[in-house]
Protein backbone atom coordinates (compact mmCIF):
# COMPACT_ATOMS: atom_id res chain seq x y z
CA UNK A 1 0.00 0.00 0.00
CA UNK A 2 1.28 3.44 -1.06
CA UNK A 3 1.39 6.13 1.82
CA UNK A 4 -0.93 9.22 1.28
CA UNK A 5 0.97 12.61 0.72
CA UNK A 6 1.54 14.73 3.61
CA UNK A 7 2.37 18.46 3.26
CA UNK A 8 3.97 20.61 5.12
CA UNK A 9 2.82 24.14 6.15
CA UNK A 10 5.15 25.59 3.62
CA UNK A 11 3.99 23.20 1.05
CA UNK A 12 0.49 23.87 1.97
CA UNK A 13 0.45 28.28 2.13
CA UNK A 14 2.36 27.56 -1.71
CA UNK A 15 -0.30 25.67 -2.87
CA UNK A 16 -2.97 28.00 -1.66
CA UNK A 17 -1.38 31.22 -3.44
CA UNK A 18 -1.44 29.06 -6.52
CA UNK A 19 -4.95 28.35 -6.58
CA UNK A 20 -5.84 32.11 -5.53
CA UNK A 21 -3.82 32.86 -8.47
CA UNK A 22 -5.65 30.68 -10.63
CA UNK A 23 -9.21 31.32 -9.26
CA UNK A 24 -8.27 35.08 -9.93
CA UNK A 25 -7.03 34.41 -13.21
CA UNK A 26 -10.32 32.67 -14.06
CA UNK A 27 -12.83 34.68 -12.88
CA UNK A 28 -10.89 38.08 -14.60
CA UNK A 29 -10.44 36.59 -18.00
CA UNK A 30 -13.80 35.14 -18.23
CA UNK A 31 -16.08 36.75 -21.00
CA UNK A 32 -18.91 38.89 -19.91
CA UNK A 33 -20.14 38.07 -23.19
CA UNK A 34 -21.95 35.43 -21.95
CA UNK A 35 -23.76 37.08 -19.02
CA UNK A 36 -24.64 39.60 -21.57
CA UNK A 37 -25.85 37.08 -24.14
CA UNK A 38 -27.75 35.41 -21.61
CA UNK A 39 -29.28 38.89 -20.39
CA UNK A 40 -30.72 39.73 -24.26
CA UNK A 41 -31.54 36.37 -24.46
CA UNK A 42 -34.13 36.25 -21.57
CA UNK A 43 -34.84 40.15 -22.06
CA UNK A 44 -36.36 39.02 -25.49
CA UNK A 45 -38.36 35.79 -23.51
CA UNK A 46 -39.68 37.86 -20.70
CA UNK A 47 -40.70 40.67 -23.12
CA UNK A 48 -42.81 37.88 -25.08
CA UNK A 49 -43.83 36.08 -22.09
CA UNK A 50 -45.17 39.10 -20.65
CA UNK A 51 -46.97 40.38 -23.86
CA UNK A 52 -48.65 36.89 -24.17
CA UNK A 53 -49.84 36.88 -21.01
CA UNK A 54 -51.26 40.73 -20.89
CA UNK A 55 -48.87 41.51 -18.27
CA UNK A 56 -49.90 38.60 -15.92
CA UNK A 57 -53.06 39.75 -16.06
CA UNK A 58 -54.23 36.65 -18.57
CA UNK A 59 -52.17 34.04 -17.21
CA UNK A 60 -54.50 31.39 -17.31
CA UNK A 61 -55.34 27.74 -17.87
CA UNK A 62 -54.91 28.31 -22.30
CA UNK A 63 -52.00 30.61 -21.64
CA UNK A 64 -50.40 28.54 -19.43
CA UNK A 65 -50.62 25.21 -21.93
CA UNK A 66 -48.17 27.57 -24.29
CA UNK A 67 -45.96 28.80 -21.48
CA UNK A 68 -45.70 25.45 -19.91
CA UNK A 69 -44.78 23.72 -23.39
CA UNK A 70 -41.57 26.04 -24.46
CA UNK A 71 -39.32 25.63 -22.42
CA UNK A 72 -37.83 28.70 -22.66
CA UNK A 73 -41.18 30.43 -21.28
CA UNK A 74 -41.25 28.11 -18.69
CA UNK A 75 -38.26 29.12 -17.46
CA UNK A 76 -39.69 32.86 -17.49
CA UNK A 77 -42.68 31.21 -15.86
CA UNK A 78 -40.39 29.70 -12.64
CA UNK A 79 -38.46 33.10 -12.65
CA UNK A 80 -42.01 34.56 -11.80
CA UNK A 81 -41.47 33.70 -7.95
CA UNK A 82 -39.19 35.71 -5.86
CA UNK A 83 -37.41 33.31 -5.15
CA UNK A 84 -37.40 31.24 -8.34
CA UNK A 85 -38.49 27.98 -8.07
CA UNK A 86 -36.57 24.92 -9.75
CA UNK A 87 -38.76 22.61 -12.27
CA UNK A 88 -38.96 20.06 -9.83
CA UNK A 89 -39.62 22.27 -6.67
CA UNK A 90 -42.77 23.43 -8.86
CA UNK A 91 -43.74 19.73 -9.68
CA UNK A 92 -43.88 18.35 -6.05
CA UNK A 93 -45.32 21.68 -4.83
CA UNK A 94 -48.37 21.39 -7.85
CA UNK A 95 -48.32 17.66 -7.13
CA UNK A 96 -47.61 17.48 -11.24
CA UNK A 97 -45.56 14.59 -12.23
CA UNK A 98 -45.09 16.07 -15.64
CA UNK A 99 -45.06 19.49 -17.60
CA UNK A 100 -45.38 17.84 -20.90
CA UNK A 101 -48.35 19.41 -23.03
CA UNK A 102 -50.66 16.84 -23.65
CA UNK A 103 -50.63 15.48 -19.83
CA UNK A 104 -50.84 18.87 -18.92
CA UNK A 105 -54.14 19.07 -21.30
CA UNK A 106 -55.62 15.82 -19.93
CA UNK A 107 -55.30 17.34 -16.23
CA UNK A 108 -56.60 21.01 -16.32
CA UNK A 109 -56.18 20.48 -11.94
CA UNK A 110 -52.84 20.41 -12.63
CA UNK A 111 -52.89 23.47 -14.94
CA UNK A 112 -54.44 25.09 -12.22
CA UNK A 113 -52.41 23.63 -9.29
CA UNK A 114 -49.41 25.08 -11.29
CA UNK A 115 -50.51 28.38 -11.60
CA UNK A 116 -51.78 28.63 -8.26
CA UNK A 117 -47.93 27.95 -7.03
CA UNK A 118 -46.87 30.61 -8.71
CA UNK A 119 -49.23 32.91 -8.38
CA UNK A 120 -48.68 32.69 -4.36
CA UNK A 121 -45.30 33.26 -4.53
CA UNK A 122 -45.61 35.94 -7.73
CA UNK A 123 -42.26 38.27 -6.40
CA UNK A 124 -44.37 41.26 -5.77
CA UNK A 125 -41.26 43.66 -5.41
CA UNK A 126 -40.97 43.24 -9.36
CA UNK A 127 -44.85 42.54 -9.99
CA UNK A 128 -46.41 45.33 -8.22
CA UNK A 129 -48.83 45.93 -10.54
CA UNK A 130 -50.66 42.43 -9.82
CA UNK A 131 -50.59 42.59 -6.15
CA UNK A 132 -52.50 46.01 -6.44
CA UNK A 133 -54.49 45.11 -9.38
CA UNK A 134 -53.72 47.19 -11.93
CA UNK A 135 -52.18 47.61 -15.01
CA UNK A 136 -48.72 48.45 -14.85
CA UNK A 137 -46.69 51.41 -15.17
CA UNK A 138 -44.26 51.67 -18.18
CA UNK A 139 -41.70 52.20 -15.80
CA UNK A 140 -42.73 49.20 -13.60
CA UNK A 141 -42.75 47.05 -16.54
CA UNK A 142 -39.39 47.71 -17.45
CA UNK A 143 -38.01 47.42 -14.13
CA UNK A 144 -39.87 43.72 -14.25
CA UNK A 145 -38.60 43.01 -17.36
CA UNK A 146 -34.77 44.13 -16.66
CA UNK A 147 -34.46 42.68 -13.06
CA UNK A 148 -36.13 39.32 -14.04
CA UNK A 149 -33.42 39.38 -17.25
CA UNK A 150 -30.93 39.61 -14.85
CA UNK A 151 -31.82 37.31 -12.22
CA UNK A 152 -31.94 34.33 -15.13
CA UNK A 153 -28.85 35.82 -16.84
CA UNK A 154 -27.15 35.79 -13.47
CA UNK A 155 -28.24 32.24 -12.69
CA UNK A 156 -27.15 30.63 -15.90
CA UNK A 157 -23.71 32.20 -15.55
CA UNK A 158 -23.49 30.70 -12.03
CA UNK A 159 -24.49 27.53 -13.33
CA UNK A 160 -22.35 27.27 -16.10
CA UNK A 161 -19.29 28.25 -13.81
CA UNK A 162 -20.10 25.41 -11.13
CA UNK A 163 -20.13 23.22 -14.12
CA UNK A 164 -16.80 24.60 -15.92
CA UNK A 165 -15.30 24.18 -12.21
CA UNK A 166 -16.73 20.77 -12.14
CA UNK A 167 -15.26 19.68 -14.74
CA UNK A 168 -11.76 21.36 -14.18
CA UNK A 169 -11.58 19.59 -10.88
CA UNK A 170 -12.80 16.35 -12.39
CA UNK A 171 -9.71 16.73 -14.89
CA UNK A 172 -7.63 17.25 -12.72
CA UNK A 173 -8.07 14.70 -10.46
CA UNK A 174 -7.87 12.18 -12.84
Amino acid sequence: MIDPPVWNDTQLDADCVKAVAAFSKERLDEPSGDYLKAFDEYLGHIEKFLTSTANLKDLNHETALDVLSDPRLLDVFRYLAGPPISIDDLKVLADARSLVRSNLQKNSDQVERLLGVVREVLDIRRFVWIAEEREPTEAERSAAVLASAALMAVSRTQTRRRNIGKKAIERSTR
